[in-house]
């Protein structure tokens, strides 16, 4: 599928004050024109915030469609000085050769004369005859062309594409969370690696002896993710890998080349390294990418700038899924390029750099035998399965890019709506998902001199406290963190000597304290026998008066029933809770476990488990249900037959039955079964049924929308919230305080989408609360509508 390209050679050079640009190759022959770079520093600074992830909060402020046409302007600035003169006039004529001739160009610029214009976005260049930006066309590829010593061969790959993966994040330097880069990589190739057409191999050494050791298998493909940039000392690009202790080696592209040269099979280098890319601005070949190409390496794809997680999943899958499909690396970055274009607001398309050093493709691929059919919806199932098992595993930063370029893509897929409302808050509370490579930035903002330790002859200074009204920009360090315990900071050393101030000494005290504090004593003793004997009746008389405003009034002396003998008490809500999936209002209540299996089907969740709350006032009874279940599934109310085919919580309930006899069959009228589930139509809310008692069973029933339901989903599971009155569970009018009722307390956990719902498992309040055993309340649980919960 490698498309046939004649090449359009740009190469430009200084002449004079300024610059030239020269055709050397192209179907319309040679052409010079003087070439002007039309960015002063600070628009180039600019540029490169327009290009982007849209992360950087500064960005966020900008609307998408601004940040497009400043991206558009720009590249308009850059198409329209290259390209012309006698130089746009080549380029026209060799476009129509081209269409002519059923074939495509390829630009391919050479910067080696110039290595000051390395770091401008050519990637970005837009063409106003053809208005588009030639990058996102296979018709108009844009490469960085280097001169390299040897050329290899072709390698023909008979499918899988092995990639070997190093993610290196030392210990002396900004942590990287690897894990996490892992997960991300793996997840979005996962249905490459299924139907055999990619393998993915990560290295856990990263150290150069575990590449040089990793190198003796064939691979085609180098993935480096990690810390990369420029040594101001040596002038060179560097990648930052680990030493044996963990700490950073600092690993120059030559270097590197020197290992990578001798592996026969390996075509290219992906560097997911901030600067990867960069040159030294004296020497083409002094960034890393440069250097490999020079070696032999036939083709490097470097990020220009920092990358978004959303646009690497979008890169990292698109880039191996065109390539496994036999599409050259020149038309692959493009197809790359037009899959970030339209998968996000950002301009992140242009941030991978090709370099190339020669006409040839790298690989030949065949996609094998063994391979299975491609299924469109492979990858999404990748994704999403990631992205749970980054929930389960509590890594919200992980899941949410996943999550979110599940919902780009197909916005209504499983339940990734609710998932995206429990990964992002989450995400935020642990300081969000981090810059995907602000660590690789932060720590280029320094030289990085390859010698540790310190020059001959000089020795390490201690921090030192700046004088009072001094200018000097020096850090100060303290010698200890503050006491999170005390207030205010530690004590600062002295500037000239260091030394903290003295204590003062603990036997000097100011004379007469001993009888004020006598006086102090005899005050408080006085004012808590005030307290004792005039205002404690007074309170527990109002707190009597609001129990009786909420609960009604106290039962008579007759009436009035011992110690309660049920299984659950519930206390009177002098404070009615607000049912608005905030759950303040249980702060507080007691809480009672679900924790008996009562059906099972399949293997069970093992973290699948859950507690309730319970209150009541003279309106109504409120449960509050806690559960604990990473693998959410709701349900859709366009289809009332499966309401409550999802999660959720259930309760029976029915008068006092502890005097029935144990085979007596459910109530008609009196008895009821209430189901409370999860709707992904009412993310922040749920659905509610009734389903009422037949003879030892339970009708289903229909949705009582009176019954009010609060949801807020967690990192872990979900927790709803549920205000029932009394009238929709057969009570006809406010039960007394001390009344008993019958009931138990349910939870369901129904299998995995997209699977055909079945319930995995049951847990219940009550261990004898079986499917036989639902219909005979003789067997349920009992509670207590109590003034308080002691």
């Amino acid at each position: 599928m490698s498309r046939d390209y004649l090449d359009f050679d740009v190469a430009v050079t200084h002449e004079g004050q300024g610059y030239a640009a020269h055709v050397l190759v192209s179907p319309a022959g040679a052409a010079s024109a003087p070439f002007t770079l039309p960015f002063a520093a600070t628009d180039l600074a600019q540029f490169m915030i327009a290009v982007g992830p849209p992360r950087v909060s500064s960005r966020r402020l900008v609307p998408a469609e601004a940040r497009v046409v400043d991206v558009k302007e720009y590249g308009r600035r850059l198409g329209d000085a290259l390209l012309s003169g006698e130089v746009g006039r080549a380029f026209r004529e060799s476009l129509t050769t081209a269409t002519e001739q059923g074939k495509d160009l390829r630009l391919r610029l050479r910067l080696e004369a110039v290595p000051d214009l390395d770091p401008v976005p050519w990637e970005y260049l837009y063409d106003s005859g053809l208005g588009r930006f030639l990058t996102l066309s296979q018709e108009t590829p844009i490469v960085r062309l280097l001169d390299s010593l040897e050329r290899p061969p072709v390698v023909d790959v008979d499918a899988p594409l092995r990639v070997l993966v190093m993610i290196s994040s030392p210990s002396d330097m900004p942590e990287l969370a690897v894990d996490r880069e892992r997960q991300l990589l793996t997840a979005t190739t996962g249905d490459l690696v299924a139907n055999g057409r990619l393998t993915i191999t990560v290295l856990e050494d990263a150290t150069l002896t575990g590449l040089q050791r990793a190198l003796l298998d064939d691979f085609h493909v180098f993935h480096f993710i990690g810390h990369g940039g420029f040594d101001q000392q040596a002038q060179e690009g560097v990648l930052v890998l680990e030493r044996d202790d963990g700490t950073a080696h600092r690993v120059s592209g030559a270097r590197l080349g020197t290992l990578l040269h001798d592996a026969r099979t390996m075509q290219l280098v992906v560097l997911n390294a901030c600067e990867g890319a960069r040159t030294s601005g004296r020497d083409a070949f002094s960034g890393v990418g440069q250097a490999l190409v020079r070696q032999g390496l036939p083709a490097v794809v470097a990020m220009q700038t920092e990358i978004s997680d959303r646009a690497a999943l979008v890169f990292s899958h698109e880039f191996y899924y065109f390539l496994t499909r036999g599409l050259g690396i020149d038309a692959a970055i493009c197809e790359v390029r037009k899959a970030m274009a339209v998968s996000d607001e950002a301009s992140e398309w242009g941030t991978a750099v090709l370099l190339r050093s020669g006409a040839e493709q790298p690989f030949s691929f065949t996609a094998s035998a063994a391979s299975t059919p491609e299924r469109p919806e492979s990858r999404l199932e990748s994704l999403y399965g990631a992205a749970k098992g980054a929930m389960l595993a509590g890594a919200p930063a992980t899941a949410l890019p996943l999550l979110e370029r599940i919902a780009a893509e197909h916005p209504d897929y499983q339940d990734v709506s609710q998932l995206l409302a429990r990964a992002r808050p989450a995400a935020e509370h642990d300081g969000g998902p981090a810059p995907r490579t602000q660590p690789h930035r932060e720590a280029l903002t320094q030289p990085l001199p390859l010698v540790q330790g310190f020059p001959e002859g000089q020795q390490e200074t201690q921090p030192t406290w700046p004088e009072a009204g001094s200018d000097s920009q020096t850090e100060t360090i303290p010698d200890a963190a503050p006491d999170p315990f005390t207030e205010g900071p530690p004590d600062r050393p002295d500037p000239q000597t260091r030394r903290t101030p003295p204590e003062p000494d603990p036997g000097r005290r100011r004379k007469g304290t001993g009888f004020v504090r006598s006086l102090l004593g005899l005050v408080v003793l006085f004012g808590l026998f005030w307290v004792g004997s005039t205002q404690v009746p007074k309170w527990f008389k109002a707190a009597t008066a609001d129990i009786t405003g909420a609960c009604g009034p106290a039962p008579t002396a007759s009436a009035a029933p011992g110690a309660p003998q049920t299984t659950f008490v519930a206390g009177c809500a002098t404070t009615t809770p607000a049912i608005n999936a905030d759950f303040a209002d249980w702060d507080g209540v007691p809480s009672a476990p679900i924790s008996h299996v009562i059906a099972q089907k399949g293997d069970p969740q093992a973290e699948f488990d859950g507690d309730w709350q319970v209150v009541w006032d003279s309106s109504a009874l409120y449960l509050r249900v806690h559960v604990i279940d990473p693998d959410v599934r709701s349900v859709n109310l366009a289809s009332p037959g499966a309401w409550f085919n999802g999660d959720g919580f259930s309760f029976e309930f029915g008068p006092d039955a502890r005097s029935l006899d144990p085979t007596d069959p459910t109530r008609r009228g009196r008895d009821v079964h209430v189901m409370v589930g999860l709707s992904r139509d009412a993310p922040d809310s749920g659905v509610a049924s009734i389903n009422p008692a037949g003879r030892g069973t339970f009708t289903t029933g229909t949705r009582h929308p009176e019954i009010t339901v609060g949801r807020a989903d967690t990192l872990s599971g979900y927790d709803l919230e549920v205000r029932v009155p009394w009238s929709a569970l057969q009570v006809k009018k406010a039960p007394a305080r001390g009344s008993v009722f019958s009931m138990n307390v349910n939870l369901s956990d129904a299998t995995s989408a997209p699977a055909p719902w079945t319930l995995r498992t049951m847990k219940s309040t009550n261990a004898d609360r079986t499917a036989q055993k639902q219909g005979f309340p003789r067997g349920w649980q009992t509670i207590t509508l109590a003034d308080t919960v002691s």
